[in-house]
Formats: structure tokens, sequence, C-alpha cells
């Protein structure tokens, strides 16, 4: 039997259908509660995100109390009889309560979910091994070298603001009780600026009259509490010694556009050519043409007080200085080897496509509802994503490149072992 094959050319493949958006809903409650829900109804599921503001609190008091939020065997119960699934994750910004449901028990699944958000007990026991667990996972995760160039990378960048730390010590979740989870939750645990995403198989106008119906009686707090600034940007190059590391890992930021700034669409296409997918100047250089590190990658970070552009490299020790070269030489090389139309047509194409996959899921779509409305952005703003794609040009491509992605104007961070490496 013969076989033959052809070279595939993503030249060819077209160019994404339209995007095609749910049908949203809208309301805010008095209390200062956002709802948005939307209707997918290609599977008879309900996908929920509560997100509620949670910056400047303390890290250990605010992991703990994710924790236990949704941790008690009664809880889990109801939850398992109602084919539904609630969890839990904190950062620095914001705390998120999500999950889903069978779209029949809807009624019931935001009634638990307004309980777990309004009214939750935190018994001392659940308390006890939600500090238990959080400290095991500390001491797990800050031995891991990833994590300890994340702690560096963070504080140089931010110093003592809250975004200065990559997470609790084992020492700050042990000094957590209960009396200090219940204080957290009276002061912080409030739907002043909050938001209630809900996608799925469901009416959108009539699941807004039942989360109306549950989460109307939530208190607001007195006050808003806002982030404080972030502090002025410092360039600057750190090294953290990690004697007999095997690898190093190597990061990078600079300064970002906000999402609706003019320049944002013009260095989304540049962050993507340097290392935003597999086909980027960055990963075929240093992976495909080099083999000198597996996973480079970079990309656009918004959090609610800065947006970063991030370079990720890990590399074997032997390769540190090899990589460290071919990442500058790539950042230099956006502003005297400009971007072809070419290579910015893949890149539109890539971020298109991935915004279609993202939405063609409930859990992706209620993601990029809510990162929308924390952002201040509008359903219309994201319809007309493709269009301002589309009006980038390969000069403003490489303008915006020379603009940011400099590596004068980056905190750079390098986890290794100095003896290896700089000997």
């Amino acid at each position: 039997m013969t076989t033959t094959t052809s070279e595939f050319d993503l030249d060819t493949v077209p160019f994404p259908a339209p995007l095609r958006l749910p049908t949203v809903a809208e309301r805010s409650l008095p209390n200062g509660l956002r709802l948005i829900c939307a209707r997918r109804s290609s599977v008879p599921l309900v996908e929920a995100c509560l997100s509620i503001p949670f910056g400047d609190t303390e890290p250990g008091a605010s992991m703990v109390l994710a924790s236990a939020l949704v941790s008690a065997p009664t809880l889990q119960d109801r939850l398992r009889a109602m084919g539904a699934a609630l969890s839990t994750g904190v950062d620095a910004d914001r705390l998120r309560i999500a999950g889903s449901t069978l779209a029949e028990h809807l009624a019931d699944f935001l009634a638990l979910l307004a309980e777990v958000a309004i009214v939750a007990e935190f018994p001392a026991d659940e308390i006890a091994i939600a500090v238990s667990k959080g400290v095991r996972y500390s001491e797990i995760i800050r031995s891991e070298p990833s994590h300890r160039v994340l702690e560096a990378w963070n504080r140089r960048m931010f110093g003592d603001h809250p975004y200065g730390q990559a997470g609790p010590s084992a020492e700050a979740i042990a000094r957590v009780d209960r009396d200090t989870v219940l204080d957290l939750q009276t002061r912080r645990m409030r739907p002043n600026d909050a938001s209630l995403v809900l996608v799925g198989d469901l009416d959108p106008d009539a699941t807004l009259d039942l989360v109306n119906r549950w989460f109307t009686g939530w208190s607001p707090g007195s006050d808003a509490v806002a982030m404080p600034p972030v502090p002025p940007w410092v360039p600057g190059d750190e090294v953290v010694d990690l004697p007999g590391s095997t690898q190093s890992l190597l990061r990078l930021a600079m300064p970002a556009p906000r999402h609706a700034e003019p320049e944002a669409p013009a260095l989304a296409m540049a962050c993507m050519v340097f290392g935003g997918y597999f086909s980027s100047r960055l990963v075929q250089n240093i992976r495909e043409d080099r083999g000198l590190s597996y996973s480079p990658r970079s990309g656009v970070l918004h959090v609610a007080e800065a947006s970063l552009i991030t370079i990720a490299v890990d590399a074997v020790t032997a390769n540190t200085t090899a990589v460290a070269t071919e990442v500058l030489a790539e950042l230099a090389r956006m502003v005297t080897c400009p971007v072809t139309p070419d290579e910015l047509d893949r890149a539109r194409r890539y971020t298109a496509g991935s915004l279609r996959l993202q939405l063609s899921t409930l859990t992706g779509t209620a993601a990029v509802l809510l990162e929308l409305d924390q952002n201040g952005l509008t359903l219309d703003w994201l319809r007309d994503q493709d269009d301002r794609l589309a009006a980038v040009t390969p000069d403003q491509v490489t303008e915006a490149a020379g603009r940011h992605m400099t590596a004068s104007n980056a905190v750079s961070v390098l986890l290794c072992d100095k003896d290896k490496v700089f000997t």
C-alpha cells in the first residue's frame, strides 16, 4: 500500500467564522452585587462564578477561609444530591466561589450558593482541617523552584505591596484560628463590587429573578476596600541562588497597557509573535532550532492594579547562558527585524481561534464574561475585538514592541545554581 503526505500550511486555514456571543442579561442589586446571566443550552448544565473583592487581606486567613467555605461533608453531600459541585480560590485581588449544577436544580443550587456566601458558619473542626491542609500545601509548594522564583519575581516588582507576595508561609497559616476567619468574613465577604456570572441552560431573565430572591438580603459593607496603588516600576535584575539545582528558571516582566488602551491590540500581537504560541519566534529559536528549552512562553497578564508582559523560560543549568542570551536577542529582534505581514496574520488567527475555543465551553464563557465585568468592559467591546486586531499593521506591532518589550525596562529574575552558571 502506498501513502502520500503533504505539508500542512497554516495559511490555507480560513480565518475563524464571525464571533458568536451568547445572549446576556445583566442587573445590579441595591447591595452592589452585579448579576450576569448568559444562555448556552448545548448541555443541561449551568456554570456559576461568584467573585468577591478580597484585595489587601492577610493571605493566610484568606487561604483558610476559602478552603473552609465549601469543605464541610454535609455541604458536599447536598451538592452531590443535585449533581453539583463548588470550589473556591483566592488571590491578591479576589475570592472566587465557582461550580456547576444540573440545570433542573438551578434554584436549589443558587439557594445553597447564597448560603455559602452569606451565612457560612465555619465550624472549628473545619477550620482546623483547613489550617492543617494549608500548612502542608505551603510547605510543599514553597520548596518548589517555580514558587521560589515567583516569590523573588513578585517581590522585585512590587515590594511590600500585596502583589509582592506569592502566597502565605506555613507559619502564617498556622496562626489562623476560627475568630480570625470570622472577622475576615464579617469585614470582607460583602457584595460591594462583587459579581455573579451564570452561564448555561437557563432563562436569563428568570434566573436574574431567582438570584435576586436569594442574594438581595446580602448586606453590603460600610466602605469599599481599595487595593493600594502599586509602587513605581523599577527595572533591574536579580539572581536567586539555589545550590544543587539542575535547572535554571528565567522570568522577565515589563509594564503593559490595559485592555482598552489604544496600543493594547498591537502589543498583544507583538507578544504573540515573540513567544505566545508554538510558531512564535522565541519557541522556534530556543526550542525547535537550538533545543535549549522545552516550553518558552510569553503573554500579557492583567490584574486589578497592574498589567504586565511576562516571559518565562526554564532550561537545564548547562543551557542557562545560551537561553538568556537568546531571549535578549529575540527581544531586540522585535525591533531590528520588523514583524512581517505573515507573522502578524498567523498571530491574529491564533488569537481569534483561541477566543472562540474558550467561548465554546460554559466554563470558558463564564471566565470571559467575568473578566469583561471586572475590567469595566462590555460585550460590545469583545464583539469588536476581531476588528481591532484586523486594523493592526505590522509597523504598529513593531512600534509597540519597541516601546514596551525592551530589556532595559524589564524586571528580570534568574533562579539557578550560581556557582555552576557564573563560573
